[in-house]
């Protein structure tokens, strides 16, 4: 894995764990939210995709009725 992959990786789980934003930016040497921010978007993309699964339940259940 490439270093930069293996950051990216330790990011994106450190967020999912903590929500913290500043022990991210901590942990990643990063002077800068706009920086850190980066790493959650995968959180974002994340939280998309179960309002998508649940909006889709949500419709295959009403349409059982």
């Amino acid at each position: 894995m490439a270093p930069h992959k293996l950051k990216h990786t330790y990011g994106t789980n450190l967020m999912e764990q903590s929500g913290d934003i500043n022990l991210l930016m901590t942990q990643l040497g990063h002077t800068s939210t706009t920086t850190t921010a980066l790493y959650t978007n995968h959180e974002l993309e994340k939280a998309k995709k179960a309002a998508k699964k649940l909006g889709e339940k949500r419709t295959n259940y009403r349409e059982k009725d």
